[in-house]
């Protein structure tokens, strides 16, 4: 069986007093997000560990060198990875984003929590941190809760049907079928594609004792799975 061979990394050379240099580490940063591009991550996270090396406070690849190992499954290296670049800046805000959201995703939710709240303390308006918050109360089963944050993160970002979305799903949880309902309606709005919005509307819909209205929206959610 043949291999395609696996690209060189690239050579380096040293920048006087022992560094490479800016130029050099925008070089290598290229180098591996060109790799990952083509679908050769194994091959990219040796690059970024080169370069944090040379250049620990390198936020943009401590952040794709993260995000990299945790859609390869190895997220505990990519808690590890943050949580060094964590001990420098403590107040990072991708950095404590990503981490709190794979820390939830890992069910280890107290951390992730301690996170996603410090992000929100030093940055009320940010968008992604009140929607990552709302998804690990969501997941803890506090539905209120969580959709007070998703509410909030649609104040900063409202045009985020997957927000809407999983807003719907808690409220319906919740009781609130007709808060779920305009939810949903908004979510489609931005989304006129989305699946699991039309079989979540479907559900409330039933709930709200509109069995054929309901009818409806389960098939065009198959309508839309089959495409």
């Amino acid at each position: 069986m043949t291999h395609s061979p696996v690209p060189d990394e690239p050579t380096v050379t040293a920048a006087p007093g022992g560094g490479q240099g800016p130029e050099l580490d925008s070089q290598l940063l290229q180098r591996a997000d060109g790799l990952v591009r083509e679908g050769l991550g194994g091959a990219a996270i040796p690059v970024y560990r080169e370069l944090l090396r040379n250049e620990p406070q390198q936020v943009e690849a401590r952040l794709h060198l993260a995000r990299l190992l945790d859609q390869r499954d190895e997220h505990d290296e990519a808690i590890s990875v943050l949580t060094q670049g964590l001990e420098a800046t403590h107040d990072q805000t991708e950095f404590l984003l990503l981490r709190g959201s794979i820390l939830a995703r890992r069910l280890r939710y107290e951390e992730s929590e301690t996170d996603l709240r410090h992000l929100l303390r030093l940055y009320p308006s940010h968008a992604p941190g009140h929607f990552e918050l709302g998804m690990l109360l969501w997941r803890r089963g506090l539905v209120i809760e969580a959709a007070a944050h998703f509410q909030r993160a649609l104040e900063f970002q409202p045009d985020n049907a997957r927000t809407y979305y999983y807003l719907a799903d808690a409220l319906n949880q919740a009781g609130d079928l007709v808060g779920a309902h305009s939810a949903l309606k908004r979510a489609l709005q931005v989304d006129p594609n989305e699946a699991k919005a039309y079989h979540l509307i479907g559900r409330v819909l039933d709930r709200m004792g509109r069995p054929e209205e309901a009818r409806e929206m389960y098939c065009r959610a198959k309508e839309l799975v089959r495409t």
